[in-house]
């Protein structure tokens, strides 16, 4: 199987939900679509179009409506900081209990939104050094270092959850 993955913001290419129906119909081996957009409008009409499609979430901030609208799963940056309640989220999602998705969703909110005060990965990395889960702040261009105003936000906000390695 084969999963699209929709993130213009990054590529400069939006992958309109015409051209994803034709690629799911014509392509026997595309199943899914990582869907990062931001878009819960892209994601109603993709699932309105193809009900057997298989779309993840690509944007952490909005994980719980895109689950809660049909959704199949996520593909997630906060998890690598918080595996165990990103998945609480997605198996409450997937069992119908959206009250409990809802809720994790929202204590997420905070850390969701500062993993993306700047270009990805560089807020994630930072975190990582900074939960000890990784021992190095290095970074390769043209990647660089968070700026110590945005770093301080990642450590604060890193505060108020449990992140094993800190």
């Amino acid at each position: 199987p084969f999963m699209l993955y929709n993130v213009p913001g990054r590529t400069g290419v939006d992958i309109l939900p015409d051209t994803v129906k034709r690629l799911f119909d014509d392509v026997e081996n595309i199943m899914g679509i990582k869907e990062a957009t931001g878009s819960m409008e892209r994601t109603v009409e993709l699932l309105g179009k193809i009900p057997d499609l298989y779309l993840f979430s690509g944007d952490d901030v909005i994980d719980f409506p895109i689950l809660a609208s049909g959704g199949k799963g996520i593909t997630s940056v906060t998890s690598n900081l918080l595996p165990d309640i990103k998945s609480a989220l997605v198996h409450a999602a997937l069992k119908g209990d959206l009250k409990m998705a809802k809720s994790i969703n929202d204590e997420l909110f905070e850390i969701n939104k500062v993993l993306f005060c700047e270009s990805n990965p560089i807020p994630i990395k930072a975190a990582m050094y900074i939960a000890g889960l990784t021992d190095t702040l290095e970074y390769r261009l043209p990647l660089v270092a968070p700026s110590s105003e945005n770093m301080k936000k990642i450590e604060e906000v890193m505060k108020k959850y449990k992140i094993v390695g800190v």
